[in-house]
This record gives C-alpha cells, sequence and structure tokens, in this order.
C-alpha cells in the first residue's frame, strides 16, 4: 500500500521567482490534485489534516478567492482576512521534509536511510489517501538540490521544470520582501549579510539564478525524458490554456473534464507584461547581469 504513490508524485521545479508558486496553485484547483497545504505546514506529522482539500473540492470558488489576488497573482501583499487564512492553501511546506530528515542543502556524498524514504513515503501517501486525489503535486526551492534524493524514493514520479528569463528573475528577487533575509544555499549566508561584507546586490541576484539552473541541469540529468516536462513562464502567459493542457496530459489527467478548473484559469486573465528590467535597468546594470548570466542564458536559449 505504502508503494502506490511512486507514481503518484509529481514535483514542481524551477529558480525562486520563475513562476513556479502561480503554476502549483493554478494546478492545484484541479480536483483530482492533491498539494501540501498550509496545514501540513504547520502539523506535518497529521497528514490526515489532507481530508480538508477534499471538502474544499466541494467548493472551487474558494479557491479562486482565497489563493489569488483579485488581479490574478499568486502572491498576497498583504495579510489575508482570518477567514481565508483557514482555507487550505497550497504551500512549500518545508516542515514536511524536515519532519523526515530531508536535508534542505544535501551533501555530495548524502546516504539515504530507509527510514527516511519511508517517513515522506508514507506521508505522501497519506495525504494522497485523506484528499481522494490521484496525484499529489508539490513545489519547493530547495527541491531543485533534492532530485537524487527522490529519484531513489520515488522512482516513477515526474518532474515539471518551470523555466523564466535569468534577467526577469534577478530583478524580482530584488524586489520581493524575503530576499534579503533569505539563505542563499551557495554562500551560506543572506544577501543582506553579503551586501554588508561588501558584495553587489544585482550581482548577488544574478548569480543566483544561474547557481540554481546548474542544480537544477544535474539534477533534471538525472530524470529520464519522458518523466520530465520543461514549461516556460512567458509560453503559459501567452497561451495558459494550451501550456496547461499540455501539462495535464503529462500529468496524465486529461481524460476527464474539469469545469471548474478552467473558469478559475479563465477567471485569472494571465497575459504577458512587458520586461521590467529592460525598461528599469540601466546599460550597466544589464551588462553587470549579463557578465555574470551570458552563458546560462544562451544555453537556455534566451
Amino acid at each position: 500500500m505504502m508503494h502506490k504513490s511512486r507514481n503518484r508524485v509529481v514535483f514542481i521545479l524551477g529558480a525562486g521567482r520563475s513562476g513556479t508558486t502561480l503554476l502549483y496553485k493554478i494546478l492545484a484547483t484541479h480536483r483530482r490534485i492533491a498539494y501540501l497545504s498550509n496545514y501540513q505546514r504547520l502539523f506535518p506529522n497529521l497528514p490526515f489534516l489532507a481530508c480538508l482539500q477534499r471538502l474544499l473540492n466541494f467548493f472551487p470558488e474558494y479557491k479562486r478567492k482565497c489563493w489569488f489576488n483579485k488581479d490574478g497573482g499568486a502572491y498576497f501583499n498583504r495579510r489575508r482576512k482570518w477567514l481565508h487564512a483557514i482555507v487550505p492553501t497550497p504551500s512549500e511546506a518545508e516542515s514536511i521534509y524536515a519532519s523526515c530528515n530531508i536535508p534542505l542543502v544535501p551533501a555530495d556524498d548524502y546516504h539515504l536511510q530507509p527510514r527516511v524514504a519511508e517517513c515522506l513515503l508514507n506521508k505522501f501517501e497519506h495525504i494522497l489517501q485523506k484528499s481522494n486525489s490521484e496525484i499529489l503535486l508539490t513545489k519547493r526551492t530547495a527541491n531543485n538540490r533534492r532530485v537524487p534524493i527522490f529519484k531513489q524514493i520515488f522512482p516513477d514520479a515526474k518532474y515539471i521544470h518551470v523555466i523564466r528569463d535569468g534577467r526577469a528573475v534577478a530583478y524580482s528577487l530584488l524586489r520581493v520582501a524575503w530576499w534579503n533575509e533569505h539563505v542563499l544555499y551557495w554562500a551560506g549566508k543572506t544577501p543582506k549579510q553579503m551586501v554588508e561584507e561588501g558584495f553587489d546586490s544585482l550581482e548577488l541576484a544574478a548569480k543566483n539564478w544561474v547557481m540554481e539552473m546548474n542544480s537544477l541541469e544535474q539534477g533534471t540529468a538525472l530524470v529520464q525524458s519522458n518523466h520530465l516536462l520543461e514549461v516556460r513562464y512567458d509560453e503559459l502567459l501567452i497561451d495558459p490554456r494550451e501550456q496547461l493542457q499540455r501539462i495535464l496530459d503529462f500529468m496524465e489527467l486529461n481524460d476527464e473534464m474539469d469545469a471548474a478548473f478552467w473558469d478559475i484559469v479563465e477567471s485569472l486573465k494571465l497575459t504577458p507584461k512587458p520586461e521590467a528590467w529592460l525598461s528599469n535597468w540601466t546599460a550597466s546594470e544589464i551588462d553587470t547581469v549579463h557578465r555574470l548570466q551570458a552563458d546560462t542564458l544562451r544555453r537556455w536559449g534566451f
């Protein structure tokens, strides 16, 4: 029983600020897809709370109202009303991984212990069962570095890699509240600490994308081609219906129409926006980013 979830897990991968949260929330509105929620984040040892996801499926309008801003954004700029905050909402839920002793930054010689594997396998399976879903979808930026571990625990899992222009990612990173206090896994320090030591904040944001993409290249190289789907963020915004159908087909959820899911997608009014870095960075700032990102940008077709 505990091995059924091996081929029913899908991981969303991608550098921070690449659109992974938006895609995670959109896909989680599908009634046949389970997710790690704020309840799993708060109570990682109580996976039965995923039964609340089953209840929420009867009220899809609350997913739209409580998971997205009015303009369709996936992030909230202010605290939500308490009634909205109690609604099960997709979460990165690092506490689930931590409760099973999955390392945040696995060492190159990390050896997976059977009890660690069984712990995560059991929790994912219970969430699937209690939510009455067919697929468990999860998104966590740290998972970019955990693919070798997941390959051992979930050998048949699938991976969706969301790819965004590194210049747009760097521009966005510098404008989110959590960036300055976020520990950079490749440096072991926060941007705030490094700037105080004399580093340039723009260079740190640009380099972070490069380091994340390097980790992703190493991890996804381990995944067989039919279990890996690359999704371009800009293409998702240009034609969300085509791209989302492509993703559902990849997840093997293409045999049944979920009208509420497509209604929510339509209500988000996803559309591409002009790249802010083009109009807001100086020529010198663009040169700085290109100096650090040029090879990686070229390798990924930007």
